[in-house]
């Protein structure tokens, strides 16, 4: 399960629960056609769609950004833009220059692709050249150069295998990529290609990581230039002793069937080491790395003095190293240790400074907060201490010497643009508007772009200098139907653990509220770790969905457990070796306070959640059937011994070291405890919570004797509530079961 990020990483989750009014006093639904943001039009189009550039690069070496826009028909566009002035022109039409190199290619395809369908957008990313004026992407498996200024494009590689991760040399006269396990280097001016490594098993990946390293650890490219541009460090993994996982097409009349790499906890994970290789080709220098230690080789580069370092996290996760050689033929040192016995983990890149020295962020004191460190290993100074969370290191601005981060020390539901001076003083708050703040720093951090929203206002794009100052807004963000709405507002609460913690937790109430009346109550939680969704930020489609619950009379409520982020090491470690215990409780006694409040019908209790949200579903209607009336789960996992070992492992350590943690967690021995109307909805092709979860689970409601409700959707993967061809349907099944399952008219 991958971070969460705003657009998101890993298990997508929910958590809903309902509570409906006294029989005989029915909600009347809103009459205006305008006013309500329905299912069919919040996920039946783009009305609600934000207008904002969905990828931004800034030019190296100028005050210049690309953007990436979609215009009235559809077509993905390239601009250009000044950044202080505004001044801007578009420069291709990006979809007519793919849809022209596709008809180059027309009666042909890419050839067997893999597993294309499998790749994380990472992957497949566009790379810009040092000097801005030069793109090149990835269109239909093979690469393309297109000039910025002049629109001409042409395809780099023609051939069935597809290639990864475009990178550009220092000098911008090359491109490294990986096609075929092996690293290849392709000289732009006559277009010859060199492979530089080449494996001796099939089962070798040089640069190009598994599922599980990306699903888990954030991994994308996994070769690097060195500073000069002479060699190419990259990581080998032998993925020959992972499990596979079969995953199958109904759709065509003989199933196809794709083999995915997946190793379950406690199962082999891939071998791997770091290589250094020339880039005109040769032999490798095999580095100091612990190929026969078990464990992850999480990140690695070079300095900026082209030194080689790398993260190594033990198998456990209870211990993570970085180390640098200062030979390629010398012995890893270790610079920096962290430990904790429940567990450790990368939660920033290091940042190598030009002077030697470089930047840590740890939670060794209970909070994430920012170490300077020298390159022998000793700290300088730490930067950041407190109550609060460095949740995103940015840059330094060498100019004024300050560290640019994102923290929520304002409040632990916000994230805001700070600084501090690397020799050591006070914080500076440089966004004091509370909300969500998302900066995209330029090359030397002397401007910000900041995508800023509150839980009120969709994103807006402005532009901030170092200072903090705001010098203009880029894009509005204008959602023209939004204006027609009337929203009701978000509120947040505060709700007191039986042990005293306080758990944030959000509300939305309808229209025309009446503490005199009796109102059905969704509650929504990811539940799981990475996770925080009381945030004051916008939500996007899953918060207009759930405004337009409100909109029916529903109050809406959904609160962060322990467990989840931004409260510190202790709050989200809570749950180590028993997943889902701590995280119901904290949910039960956000259902308590709603129940005190007196306007709950405690007789109609629905709960609702996916993926993670979908394991807390089941093992909330399981475990507290005298709560829930009515419950969905989507893509959820039934059993931790069915997913990967990196995500797993961390919290619940192995099952043969924790066999009474995974015993209490997994679900279809429970069965028989349902006692709620249940919707059980899954991506056939889903590959990161398989199928086969769901499938365990019918078996046991079967067996059990218990009546459910399915829905399965073909070629869909893991995020079947935004594909485009599952998401409307999805949420309407989910609104009309619930309404159904409740009584609400």
């Amino acid at each position: 399960m991958t971070h969460a990020v705003p657009t998101a990483r890993g298990l997508a989750a929910g958590l809903i629960l309902c509570a409906l009014p006294l029989a005989g006093c029915a909600l009347k639904p809103p009459t205006g056609p305008d006013d309500t943001p329905s299912v069919d039009r919040i996920f039946g189009g783009q009305e609600f769609a934000s207008p904002l550039p969905h990828r931004l690069l800034w030019r190296a070496g100028s005050e210049e950004f690309l953007s990436w826009r979609r215009n009235d028909d559809g077509h993905e566009e390239i601009w250009t833009e000044i950044a202080r002035t505004g001044e801007r022109r578009r420069l291709v039409d990006l979809t007519a220059i793919l849809d022209a190199l596709g008809e180059e290619r027309a009666g042909q395809t890419a050839g067997p692709m893999g597993d294309v369908d499998m790749a994380k957008p990472a992957r497949l990313a566009p790379a810009l050249s040092p000097d801005g004026r030069t793109l090149v992407g990835i269109h239909r498996g093979d690469l393309y150069r297109l000039d910025l200024e002049s629109g001409r494009a042409a395809f780099l590689t023609r051939g069935p295998a597809p290639e990864w991760f475009p990178t550009f040399s220092p000098d911008g006269m090359r491109i490294a990529f990986v096609r075929d396990g092996d690293l290849f280097v392709l000289r732009l001016s006559d277009g010859t290609e060199r492979r530089v490594t080449r494996r001796t098993r099939t089962t070798i990946r040089n640069g190009l990581a598994d599922w599980v390293y990306e699903e888990e650890l954030g991994v994308t490219r996994s070769f690097w230039w060195s500073p000069d541009g002479s060699r190419l460090l990259f990581v080998e993994y032998d993925v020959g002793g992972e499990p596979v996982q079969t995953i199958t097409d109904d759709i065509p009349r003989y199933a196809a069937v794709e083999r995915q790499l997946y190793p379950k906890a406690g199962l082999a994970n891939a071998r791997v080491r770091l290589g250094l290789v020339a880039a005109r080709g040769g032999r490798p220098a095999w580095l100091d790395t612990p190929r026969d230690e078990d464990g992850y080789l999480v990140r690695a580069g070079f300095t900026p003095d082209g030194l080689v370092w790398y993260v190594w996290l033990g198998r456990a996760q209870t211990r993570l190293e970085l180390r640098v050689l200062d030979a390629p033929h010398g012995a890893a040192r270790t610079v920096i240790e962290e430990f904790d016995p429940r567990w450790v983990e990368l939660l920033d890149e290091p940042r190598f400074l030009d002077d030697g020295r470089l930047l840590w962020v740890s939670d060794r004191d209970g909070f994430r907060h920012l170490y300077l460190y020298r390159l022998d290993g000793t700290l300088e100074r730490r930067l950041t201490s407190g109550p609060f969370e460095v949740r995103r290191l940015l840059d330094v601005h060498e100019e004024s010497g300050r560290v640019l981060f994102v923290s929520n020390r304002a409040d632990v539901r916000e994230r805001r643009i700070e600084a501090v001076p690397l020799v050591g003083g006070g914080i500076v708050e440089l966004t004091p508007r509370a909300g969500t703040h998302a900066p995209r720093p330029s090359p030397d951090a002397s401007l910000l772009l900041d995508t800023f929203s509150t839980r009120h206002d969709p994103p807006r794009l402005e532009l901030l200098d170092a200072t903090g100052r705001w010098i203009r807004t880029v894009d509005d963000g204008r959602i023209e139907a939004l204006e027609t709405l009337e929203l009701p507002p978000i509120e947040f609460r505060d709700v007191t653990a039986e042990d005293g913690t306080t758990l944030h937790a959000a509300l939305i109430r309808p229209p025309g509220f009446s503490p005199a009346r009796r109102y059905p109550v969704l509650v929504y939680v990811y539940g799981g770790p990475h996770s925080q969704l009381v945030v004051d930020r916008w939500a996007g489609s899953r918060g207009l969905f759930l405004r337009s619950l409100a909109r029916r009379g529903i109050v809406v409520w959904w609160l962060d457990n322990r467990g989840t982020a931004g409260r510190g090491r202790a709050f989200e470690r809570a749950i180590f070796r028993r997943l889902g215990d701590q995280e119901l409780a904290d949910q039960l006694a956000g259902v308590d306070w709603l129940r005190g409040q007196g306007w709950v019908d405690e007789r109609r209790i629905a709960i609702c959640g996916g993926s993670y949200g979908g394991f807390m579903t089941l093992h909330a209607l399981l475990s507290a059937p005298e709560v829930f009336r009515a419950g969905v789960a989507w893509a959820p996992v039934v059993d931790w011994t069915l997913y990967d070992t990196i995500y797993t492992e961390r919290y619940m350590d192995t099952p043969e070291a924790n066999p009474d943690g995974y015993a209490a967690s997994a679900l279809p021995p429970r069965a028989g405890a349902l006692q709620a109307d249940l919707l059980l909805m899954h991506g056939l092709m889903d590959n990161n919570v398989h199928f086969q979860n769901t499938v365990r689970m019918i078996d046991a409601l079967t067996a059990a004797g218990k009546p459910f409700e399915l829905m399965v959707y073909p070629r869909t993967r893991h995020g079947i509530r935004s594909a485009k061809s599952s998401r409307l349907d999805f949420h309407r099944r989910q609104e009309r079961f619930l309404l159904r399952a409740l009584d609400v008219r």
